[in-house]
């Protein structure tokens, strides 16, 4: 339990321009039953009283420069001040005097010389009667303050009686069907289970060393329950402890988070039917896939069967003709191989599973190259191919992108007199960029953004074969991998096309 708080003693301001007289005073009131404080004039007097707000002034009437009959007009005239009673100490007995004071704004008068007891009595009565007029009014505000709170609080007496309620809290309660009532017990105020919960609170408010942690409540109501967050404090009174509970409200923000809730639990749901209808069609479309390579693959292995007869068998062929054979027969060895690679890219992305460790790109590129400009007929491209860094790319992925980079780039010289295809790498914050760079058509800055658009052919490809699909579809291939693609060129002066993968860790047993 905590202890009440010391009771300040009255505060006494003397005033006199005599030392003596101010030492009798306080020989007179040294009985420890006051705060005593002097002053020797009436401007220190009018300071002395701001400062310390006194319950009482004693107030010699004949002093040099400003008089009692000045301080006290000035008291009065002061409106944080004007409540101080005062008692004026003076010689003079006649009736003008006292009717002076008294328009100054004197409470009494005491006359010199006074007697010791009637001095004592007079002051003991006028600061008990300013005391008992400064609780009162700290009372009236408290209770002012107490209705206009916009907080529901609730006054709760040691035997678990209602003290107090307020507008806020009782309008708060009676919405349960039990409208609170000054002097009832508490549970006869607040539905069960919640009445018992509070009870519970309320006693270790009382007894506890600690204020309580805050309890949160649900009050069963006709129009639907309330939930509170309940918050007790002790006051140690005059008359007797009591509990204060304060009532916050919560049922909105409570609402509102089971509402979130029960959202939250259906988009979960709604998350695990969708990822399994997602991985039912992705089972779908790989059985699909796996069928249709099976059925692309038997015609292409019995061309690939005839062609390679034709190319080896024991019939004599015309040397154009047994060129056209061997440039069919790689055609066909680049189908199979595509065949295999796109169902190994397609299963990559279907297990959702990444290369772990970059790889040197340069094998894969080397050999596109060489099939890709075996199909082409004269004159040759020439390549150019820088030292390339490892990149986190599967090789079926590192594939099919630059399958598409390179054969555009072969397409798009076709009419060039020294067609030059050129592949390196830039450093970037994103990781190693790879880049096909070509001496073709070109195309204008402007329209770089349609390349990668499905079915969208810029005015430069001309009389070019092809549907326009195939830099799209690398680059959705690109995203789904988190890399990305993009173009720089100018008419009549090639293309750049620069292939990002993302950062490339560094491989094992390397810093």
């Amino acid at each position: 339990m905590k202890p009440a708080a010391p009771l300040l003693l009255p505060r006494i301001l003397l005033v006199d321009d005599h030392e003596m007289n101010l030492a009798t005073l306080e020989a007179i009131l040294s009985s420890g039953d006051y705060e005593l404080h002097t002053a020797t004039d009436g401007r220190s007097a009018l300071e002395a009283a701001a400062r310390l707000r006194p319950d009482l002034v004693l107030l010699d009437v004949m002093m040099p420069e400003m008089d009692g009959y000045a301080v006290c007009r000035h008291l009065r005239a002061t409106p944080a001040l004007a409540s101080i009673p005062v008692i004026m100490i003076t010689a003079l007995n006649d009736q003008a005097s006292r009717l002076k004071g008294i328009q100054a704004g004197a409470d009494d008068f005491i006359s010199k010389p006074f007697p010791l007891e009637e001095l004592r009595a007079r002051v003991r009565t006028i600061t008990r009667l300013n005391r008992y007029r400064s609780i009162a009014e700290q009372r009236a505000r408290f209770e002012h303050l107490f209705e206009l709170s916009p907080a529901a609080i609730v006054l709760i007496d040691v035997a678990g009686r209602l003290a107090a309620v307020n507008a806020r809290a009782d309008d708060l309660l009676s919405a349960t069907g039990l409208p609170p009532r000054i002097g009832s017990p508490l549970p006869a105020s607040v539905p069960a289970p919640a009445a018992g919960e509070l009870a519970a609170l309320v006693g270790a408010a009382f007894t506890g060393p600690d204020t309580p942690a805050p309890l949160t409540v649900r009050l069963a109501a006709p129009g639907g329950d309330r939930v509170l967050q309940v918050r007790a404090a002790r006051l140690d009174e005059s008359d007797g402890p009591l509990v204060m509970l304060v009532l916050d409200d919560i049922t909105a923000e409570v609402r509102a988070r089971e509402t979130l809730e029960a959202m939250n639990r259906d988009l979960d749901a709604l998350v695990r039917s969708r990822t399994s209808q997602l991985e039912e069609a992705n089972q779908l479309l790989m059985s699909y896939a796996v069928f249709v390579s099976h059925d692309l693959r038997s015609p292409l292995s019995v061309v690939k069967g005839y062609l390679s007869f034709l190319d080896t068998g024991p019939a004599p062929l015309a040397p154009d003709v047994k060129n056209c054979i061997n440039q069919a027969h790689t055609a066909a060895l680049m189908m199979e191989e595509m065949i295999t690679n796109i169902l190994r890219l397609a299963a990559d992305e279907h297990s959702a599973s990444g290369p772990e460790h970059p790889i040197d790109p340069r094998p894969v590129i080397d050999r596109l190259c060489w099939k890709l400009a075996a199909l082409r007929p004269k004159p040759r491209p020439v390549f150019t191919i820088h030292p390339l860094p490892p990149v986190l790319a599967s090789e079926p992925l590192l594939e099919r992108v630059f399958f598409n980079l390179v054969a555009n780039a072969l397409k798009y010289t076709a009419d060039r007199p020294d067609p030059a295809v050129e592949i390196g790498a830039l450093a970037s914050p994103e990781g190693p960029v790879l880049y096909v760079r070509d001496n073709g058509v070109g195309f204008d800055a402007r329209d770089a953004e349609r390349l990668f658009r499905e079915f969208s052919r810029l005015p430069s490809a001309g009389t070019s074969e092809g549907l326009g699909l195939g830099l799209s579809l690398v680059s959705r291939l690109l995203r789904s991998h988190h890399g990305r693609i993009w173009a720089e060129g100018r008419p009549g002066e090639g293309a750049t096309f620069f292939v990002c993968f993302g950062p490339a860790r560094p491989a094992a047993g390397q810093d």
